[in-house]
C-alpha cells in the first residue's frame, strides 16, 4: 500500500549522512596538510622579524650612545662567564655635565642592559667591544658584535662607530 504524499518523510538517510561526513573529513584533512606549511612559515617569519627588530633597536641605541661618547672615556671590563661591562661618559649639550652610561651584556641570562634597564633579550653571544684609536690618533673606534638567538633563528649584528674628538 502506498502512502499519500503528505505522510511521506523527506530528508537524508543515515547512509547519506555518514558518506557526507566521511567526505568532509577527507577534505578537511587534505586542507589542513596543504595549509600547514604556509602557517608554519608565517610564524617562523614573525619570530625572525621580532628578533631583527629587537636586535636592530639594541644596536641602534648602543651605536647612538657610543657616537655621542666623550672620546677616550669608553672602558670595557670583562666580568667572566660570557659577561662584560661597557662604561663611558655621554656628551650632553652645554651647560649639562657628561652622564655616565653603563651597558652590561650577560650571555648566561641572555640580556643586554643599559643603566640597569633591560634593552634586549635573546642575546646568544656577548663579545666585548673592541676599542682602538683611529689612524690619526684623534678619534676612538669602537667595534661591536651582538648575537641574538630565538628558537633556532640566529641574528648577528656588527657595527663600527667612530667617536669624534670634542670640538
Amino acid at each position: 500500500m502506498r502512502m499519500p504524499n503528505s505522510l511521506r518523510q523527506s530528508g537524508f538517510s543515515l547512509i547519506e549522512m555518514v558518506v557526507a561526513i566521511t567526505v568532509l573529513g577527507i577534505l578537511s584533512t587534505s586542507a589542513a596538510l596543504f595549509l600547514r606549511g604556509p602557517i608554519t612559515s608565517y610564524f617562523d617569519t614573525e619570530q625572525r622579524v621580532d628578533l631583527a627588530d629587537a636586535g636592530g633597536l639594541a644596536m641602534a641605541k648602543l651605536s647612538q650612545d657610543i657616537s655621542r661618547a666623550v672620546p677616550d672615556s669608553a672602558v670595557v671590563t670583562p666580568l667572566g662567564g660570557g659577561r662584560y661591562r661597557l662604561r663611558f661618559m655621554l656628551r650632553l649639550p652645554a651647560p649639562a655635565l657628561p652622564q655616565q652610561i653603563t651597558y652590561i651584556c650577560n650571555s648566561a641570562q641572555r640580556t643586554l642592559r643599559r643603566n640597569g634597564i633591560l634593552l634586549a633579550n635573546d642575546i646568544a653571544g656577548c663579545l666585548p667591544p673592541v676599542l682602538s684609536a683611529s689612524s690619526g690618533g684623534q678619534a676612538q673606534i669602537v667595534s661591536l658584535l651582538l648575537s641574538f638567538d630565538n628558537q633556532g633563528n640566529r641574528l648577528n649584528l656588527a657595527h663600527t662607530i667612530r667617536v669624534e674628538p670634542l670640538p
